[in-house]
């Protein structure tokens, strides 16, 4: 599901090589980036296994860096090139893996939530689900302060909502009542003002696809939790 440190570096250094032969490639900048991209999997790499070589703040930082320049050059790879496009934000699953696995803090999540909601439209496998929703509660709980407090309601795209939104969707997809019990919760605390409308929308899922009565069940209970007062 999730890039190794090994094959992200190496589908970087073909992305690489490729760009290279590219003469119509017109950004002067891209080498740069991928250069710079490179040189970070290089360090994740030689610390894979050597604890307390760097910070948790150090490999935070060296995080936001990696998955920032992944931003940019999605933004600046022209968009015939829909491939190279796809591999870095999978990349940057990778990057924030690596953050996550050594405890540390992410504080840019845009790519990563994008990526993760295509990646959750390509799944049918319940296993598989199950697998995704633990990997986005894992992204959700290393996020910054500054991600997490983000609640303007005036932006609907903001990532925070994005991600929690999803990852409620892709937990109930997974038919796991474990999970949905242990993520359900987590919701309506992240984001409050967007969870009755998350189990309003989920109830109706119920019905029109017709879900295992058990999973009706638990819907409705936290449906039931959070709907709003009828106004009279």
């Amino acid at each position: 599901m999730v890039y190794s440190i090994y094959d992200a570096k190496k589908i970087i250094l073909e992305l690489q090589h490729a760009l290279e032969q590219d003469t119509n490639q017109i950004n002067s900048e891209i080498p740069t980036l991928i250069s710079s991209l490179v040189s970070i999997f290089d360090i994740a790499n030689e610390i894979k296994n050597k604890a307390g070589v760097l910070t948790v703040e150090e490999i935070g930082g060296i995080g936001e860096q990696a998955i920032s320049i992944i931003d940019n050059l999605i933004y600046k790879l022209d968009t015939k090139q829909s491939e190279a496009q796809h591999q870095l934000g999978q990349i940057s699953l990778t990057m924030a893996d690596w953050v996550v696995s050594h405890n540390a803090v992410l504080s840019n999540i845009h790519i990563v939530v994008d990526t993760l909601a295509l990646l959750a439209n390509t799944l049918q496998d319940k296993t598989q689900l199950a697998e995704l929703s633990h990997f986005m509660t894992q992204i959700a709980h290393a996020c910054s302060n500054d991600i997490i407090n983000d609640l303007d309601n005036a932006n609907p795209s903001r990532p925070w909502r994005i991600l929690n939104l999803n990852r409620g969707i892709v937990a109930t997809r997974s038919h796991n009542l474990d999970i949905m019990n242990a993520v359900y919760p987590e919701i309506i605390k992240a984001i409050p003002m967007d969870a009755p409308g998350f189990f309003k929308e989920g109830m109706s899922e119920m019905l029109r696809l017709n879900y295992p009565d058990e999973i009706k069940e638990l819907m409705q209970v936290f449906y039931d939790s959070v709907k709003l007062p009828a106004v009279h």
